[in-house]
């Protein structure tokens, strides 16, 4: 079977329309995968038309171009959710609210810093994803992955993923999570009073707006990328639709008429300006989806 004739596969998606950016081009196919069992079919269509994959969550936290992409575009819509003791074991696509609210009813915490969180599990396992002190890294107990090239899945342990700032071996190996167990504790306390402290204080700090959230990733606690931009006088900046926040210098806001290439011509500045004053060389935190490999 052809992959434009998959059942569920669309052709020609604008992907503006699942990023949080509001912005990117046609998708060649598109796919929303439900389970991890469609999932695997899909992409074992795709490897067999040579064709490539991008695995997506939510959108909160990629770039999109606006000549689209090349290749198949699988939105990972697997939420299944389940407790076993004190472990929670949930599919890539689960998302944060629906997460916190299984662990809360079973009187586990452990993932309260992480309420408001924009993305589903898979990507913050992947950029190792954190708030208020806590990360990834401090949760996850195992994984299900998937090698795109040898059609696979495997099993793995923490240790496999080396996790450090905003950061996975997930991103060197290129392997996809289908599944992961993470390692909670049993409280006394209340765990969704405690969420909705963490919600509230992140909603102070986020600006409103077509966003992906941090665009960089900050240099060390004692730079961060928001302070840098900051003093670079580059808040309110803009270049055509594109807007470095007027109350966080590093989020980048879709004014409503941005392109992708607005967004990287401004990403171009930003980092211009913040090299020319303090030569830090800034690195994206958002993924740009790139048509070459």
């Amino acid at each position: 079977m052809a992959l434009k004739d998959f059942p569920g596969v669309k052709q020609l998606i604008p992907l503006k329309l699942y990023s949080t950016f509001r912005v990117g081009g046609p998708a060649d196919y598109f796919y929303s995968a439900r389970d991890v069992e469609s999932f695997l079919k899909i992409s074992a269509e795709a490897k067999s038309e040579n064709c490539r994959i991008f695995v997506l969550g939510n959108g909160s936290n990629v770039l999109f171009l606006d000549e689209g992409f090349r290749g198949l575009v699988i939105k990972m819509e697997m939420t299944g959710l389940k407790i076993k003791e004190d472990r929670l074991i949930a599919e890539a696509g689960a998302t944060w609210p629906s997460i916190l609210k299984v662990a809360e009813k079973a009187g586990l915490s452990g993932l309260e810093e992480m309420s408001g969180l924009p993305g589903t599990l898979g990507g913050a396992v992947c950029g190792n994803a954190g708030c208020f002190g806590k990360e990834m890294a401090q949760l996850v107990e195992s994984a299900l992955l998937y090698d795109p090239l040898s059609g696979k899945t495997k099993e793995v342990d923490q240790n496999y993923f080396n996790f450090r700032y905003r950061w996975s071996r997930l991103k060197e190996t290129h392997k996809i999570v289908l599944r992961i167990t993470l390692k909670l504790t049993k409280t006394q306390s209340d765990p969704e009073k405690t969420a909705a402290y963490f919600l509230q204080e992140r909603a102070k700090k986020q600006p409103p707006g077509f966003s992906s959230g941090s665009f960089f990733k900050n240099p060390s606690p004692e730079s961060p990328a928001g302070l840098l931009i900051d003093q670079c006088g580059l808040k309110g900046f803009r270049v055509g639709g594109a807007q470095i926040s007027p109350k966080h210098a590093n989020f980048f806001i879709n004014t409503g008429m941005a392109s992708a290439q607005d967004l990287l011509s401004l990403r171009d500045q930003v980092k211009k300006s913040v090299f020319d004053r303090f030569q830090i060389a800034l690195e994206e935190e958002v993924i740009i989806v790139k048509n070459n490999p």
